[in-house]
């Protein structure tokens, strides 16, 4: 993961402030033999519900690649029947947000 920090929007800002932010966007963070951060850097965890979100990306990605290899071979078969189902509920469900408003 990286941090982008954008000078732009620092109109009036020391130039020794800005460069000092860039440096910290650049450092990565140490860590004692306690297992705390060194040197008094900030740290930065990912929640569980981040890391569940990319796992679902992983397995979303490899879904979607086997069904491109599925397709690609001329056996990917569709049941009409729920495509069709689907195509009703998703327009009821548009509707009825719509009547919400």
């Amino acid at each position: 993961m990286s941090i982008r920090i954008y000078s732009d929007g620092l109109a009036g800002t020391a130039a020794s402030e800005t460069s000092r932010a860039q440096e910290l966007s650049r450092t990565t963070t140490g860590r004692t033999s306690s297992g705390s951060p060194a040197g008094g850097e900030d740290q930065v965890q990912i929640s569980s519900l981040s890391e569940a979100l990319s796992a679902q990306g992983s397995q979303r990605t490899a879904r979607v690649q086997d069904l491109a290899a599925v397709y690609q071979s001329g056996r990917y078969q569709v049941n009409s029947m729920d495509v069709s189902h689907a195509i009703v509920n998703n327009a009821l469900q548009a509707g009825s947000t719509e009547s919400d408003r």
